[in-house]
């Protein structure tokens, strides 16, 4: 459900691994699209897998469905675009505060700018052809565990200055930074962050029916 809408328009590929594949034509583009499942170690192994495999790959652009924070301005079937991935649970949980890696002093990675903590870049150039008008941008933050109450939902808000969560972003902007390939992402939502109702048909379409209309496609 999360890529009908890119599916119909592509062809069946052959599986990388586990993961299943398509591949064509978008908006003058060449397109592999791979379907990783839930979560950071699926996002991250099945792009790991395709980069492994296919030396066409020269960007990374992440699709899916995300739960909007409250004071986010974003609804359900809206779309958003990242201009930075925020790894949210990753550091040390005190009591009183969610602390960043640099409390263990120890980076992530280290790129092209210097250390990386929990901030992963989105590509400049790349997000700005996906910029639609309109298109609300701000912080991603991708988690392990959702957010289960609107209370905890604020706190993960407020802490990384974020407008939505998800679960596998982060893991492909980092594959992305240790391949040196550009990223991006684009999330529709499928509930506000907190609230467990979710429309998930609704929040994929946004994302995708906005990554179609970034490259002229008709939806």
């Amino acid at each position: 459900m999360e890529a009908e809408l890119l599916i119909s328009r592509l062809e069946p590929a052959q599986p990388v691994g586990h993961w299943p594949m398509w591949r064509g034509v978008l908006g003058g583009q060449q397109v592999v699209l791979q379907l990783s499942g839930m979560g950071l170690v699926n996002a991250a192994s099945a792009v790991t897998a395709a980069l492994e495999h296919l030396s066409c790959i020269s960007a990374l652009l992440n699709l899916g469905c995300a739960g909007a924070y409250a004071d986010s301005g974003l609804k359900t079937g809206q779309a958003a675009l990242a201009n930075q991935i925020v790894l949210a649970d990753h550091g040390v949980r005190t009591s009183r505060k969610i602390h960043g890696l640099e409390k263990t002093g120890i980076p992530l990675l280290k790129g092209r700018s210097g250390e990386i903590y929990n901030h992963l870049p989105c590509h400049a150039g790349l997000s700005a052809k996906l910029a639609l008008p309109g298109l609300a941008q701000g912080v991603f933050a991708c988690v392990a565990q959702v957010s289960g109450d609107p209370a905890t939902a604020a706190l993960v808000a407020e802490r990384w200055g974020a407008i939505l969560e998800d679960m596998e972003s982060g893991a492909v902007a980092q594959v992305a930074a240790l391949y040196n390939l550009p990223f991006a992402c684009v999330r529709g939502v499928s509930n506000m962050a907190g609230a467990r109702g979710l429309d998930v048909k609704a929040g994929a379409g946004a994302a995708q029916t906005a990554f179609l209309k970034a490259l002229g496609e008709t939806t």
